[in-house]
């Protein structure tokens, strides 16, 4: 390990620490308060307050360490979660934060801070944004930059403009992602109707990269996106029956330093023409979805279609799967004056929708899930669910190639009985759940017997038994076991747990302690032959006198164990200003057995303190 990346590891340590002590001494402190809101007066005889004040703060601390395997997070962590709101005379306002010092340049940056105020049908955002105007075109991307939003009742108008990525250059660093240049996104979205009821509404969003934000960006291009989303809502009868569309139709360039096609002066939109200049690698392509809902008394129905072209790609998403269709239908229906509910699901789709690809997946899912409750103290829960997929070719040609042919049957049984009895001074409860889950290879070179199947057949059961007395003591007990069948393998895993919890000082603080174990195994076939053996090891053949070396050929079952222990403690203790201060331990050791495998330990400790106002 280098000196550089050891120094980076105390570092983190040593934020951690620092971090911690900070979050004690302020929670030492923690018997102030903000309390001067309390006793305003409100406005005459009015319930309105001119001035109301109220949110919390939440800081934690976390180190870890870990031996015998790699890091799986930093050393040490700090963060922060601020948020409060105020009113003043009518003015609705407030402040979000995030802060956290696992925060580096070599990666997108996880750093938050958001403002927003509001009056009356006027809301305006500043700081990191998150704007979702509809599922294709701009939905879950952080924008750092600000946003307005006019809704006074028939007419809406919302506008959004900011940075959604900064520039990020190639680094050979652990921590580095990928290579990211700064981008910067701008959209609005106007409607005409009721946003809860019967609307129209038309979304545009522009998004682009900044080739010039990263020196060297290896194979990273720099991109362009325009997209348009038509959408509306239609509600009648009361709400009984609702229709939601979007259609999304976007251009991307892949590439900004692609050749232009030479057609932007025939664009009539100086804005258009002068920023988004068609060119080799642009593409354009759409996605868009429908859902209709139905509600007949206590029965509810939903159905959605959703659609996404081959190369569909939206600046305004975090992430989209395109070349991809599907069509679902969803049912709920309570029963027998709600002792009863039934769920019933059903969804089939699949990709190449343009007949471009050698195979085409398609893909259906049935399930149903049943609750029935027999008694106050006893209910059960079973659900069933039936998934296949194939993967075939799509011409009569590649049907001459049957290893393309794919075919998987999954189906799944899981039953959940639940038992409470409560109590004058004890409760008792014990909940149990067994499940049955199997995968059956049906491609076409299984079903001619020239090749093994790749199915397998899973057991899980569970058991888990809890009592709590009125004096805030509480234990609970539980079991699981595995059991799995591949073919050409067999796994077995089995897990206990025990943790108990009490609460002292009248419930003001709560310790909970917790340990458990586990043990899981495979066994499989290892065939052993000699010449594969010499020629790939050099081995000596049996007969030389060599005890270390001798080896007989031929078939030997393997089996292979490992356990695990695990220890889980947290202390909660109420201040008295009301605010929580909570500590948590967890430790997990791995031991494997005779043949081979990981032996690690791992730690974790955390200490959160939430003030309230």
């Amino acid at each position: 390990m280098s000196g550089q990346k050891i120094q980076n590891k105390q570092n983190a340590a040593w934020k951690a620490v620092t971090f911690g002590i900070l979050l004690f001494a302020t929670a030492l402190g923690g018997r102030m308060s903000l309390s001067a809101q309390e006793g305003i007066s409100t406005i005459g005889d009015t319930n309105i307050r001119p001035f109301r004040l109220g949110g919390s703060v939440t800081m934690l601390s976390q180190a870890y360490a870990v031996q015998g395997i790699n890091p799986r997070r930093p050393a040490g962590l700090g963060q922060v979660r601020a948020s409060a709101n105020f009113m003043l005379f009518g003015l609705e306002s407030g402040v979000n934060l995030l802060y956290s010092t696992n925060d580096n340049k070599l990666r997108q940056s996880m750093n938050q801070f958001h403002f927003h105020g509001t009056w009356r049908w006027i809301t305006v955002s500043a700081g990191t944004v998150n704007p979702r105007f509809s599922k294709y075109s701009l939905n879950g991307v952080n924008v750092t930059g600000g946003m307005i939003d006019l809704n006074p009742g028939w007419f809406s108008l919302s506008l959004v403009g900011g940075r959604t990525q900064r520039a990020v250059s190639f680094s050979e660093e652990a921590d580095f992602r990928e290579v990211a240049f700064e981008r910067w996104l701008y959209a609005a979205r106007m409607g005409f109707g009721d946003r809860t009821g019967t609307s129209f509404g038309l979304t545009v969003v522009y998004a682009s990269d900044d080739e010039g934000s990263v020196d060297d960006p290896e194979t990273a291009l720099p991109g362009e996106n325009l997209s348009l989303t038509p959408g509306f809502n239609l509600s009648l009868f009361d709400d009984s029956f609702t229709v939601e569309s979007n259609v999304t139709v976007s251009i991307f360039t892949r590439d900004k330093h692609s050749n232009s096609l030479g057609v932007e002066d025939d664009i009539p939109i100086d804005f258009l023409s002068e920023n988004l200049v068609p060119r080799t690698s642009t593409r354009v392509d759409y996605a868009g979805n429908v859902v209709a809902t139905m509600r007949l008394g206590p029965v509810r129905i939903n159905a959605a279609w959703e659609r996404v072209q081959p190369g569909f790609k939206s600046m305004g998403l975090g992430y989209v799967r395109s070349d991809q269709q599907l069509l679902r239908f969803r049912s709920q229906m309570p029963m027998l004056n709600n002792r009863m509910n039934v769920s019933l699901t059903f969804s089939s789709g699949g990709n190449n929708l343009l007949n471009t690809k050698l195979t085409t997946l398609k893909r259906q899912q049935i399930g149903t899930n049943i609750m029935y409750r027999f008694t106050q103290t006893i209910s059960m829960t079973a659900s069933y669910m039936r998934m296949s997929n194939l993967n075939e070719p799509v011409s009569e040609r590649l049907h001459e190639s049957p290893e393309l042919h794919q075919e998987h049957l999954s189906q799944n049984f899981v039953f959940t009985p639940t038992l409470v009895f409560p109590g004058e001074h004890i409760t008792h409860s014990i909940s149990g759940t067994a499940s049955y889950h199997t995968l059956s290879d049906k491609s076409l070179l299984v079903q001619e017997g020239e090749r093994d199947g790749t199915g397998f057949s899973n057991i899980t059961s569970g058991l888990n038994y809890g009592v709590s007395w009125p004096s805030n003591l509480s234990i609970n007990i539980s079991g699981n076991l595995l059991f799995n069948d591949s073919g050409v393998s067999k796994a077995t895993g089995f897990s206990s747990n025990v943790s108990s919890g009490y609460g002292f000082l009248e419930g003001r603080l709560s310790v909970n302690v917790g340990i458990g174990f586990s043990r899981n195994g495979i066994e499989f076939t290892r065939i052993v032959d000699v010449e594969e053996q010499v020629r790939l090891y050099g081995l000596v053949k049996r007969g030389n006198g060599n005890r270390d070396n001798d080896f007989m050929e031929g078939e030997y079952v393997v089996e292979q164990w490992s356990n695990q222990y695990n220890v889980n403690a947290s202390l909660s203790y109420r201040l008295p200003n009301g605010n929580p201060l909570r500590f948590r331990l967890r430790g997990v050791s791995s031991r494997p057995g005779d043949e081979g495998g990981r032996e690690y330990d791992e730690f974790q400790a955390s200490l959160q303190y939430t003030h309230r106002f």
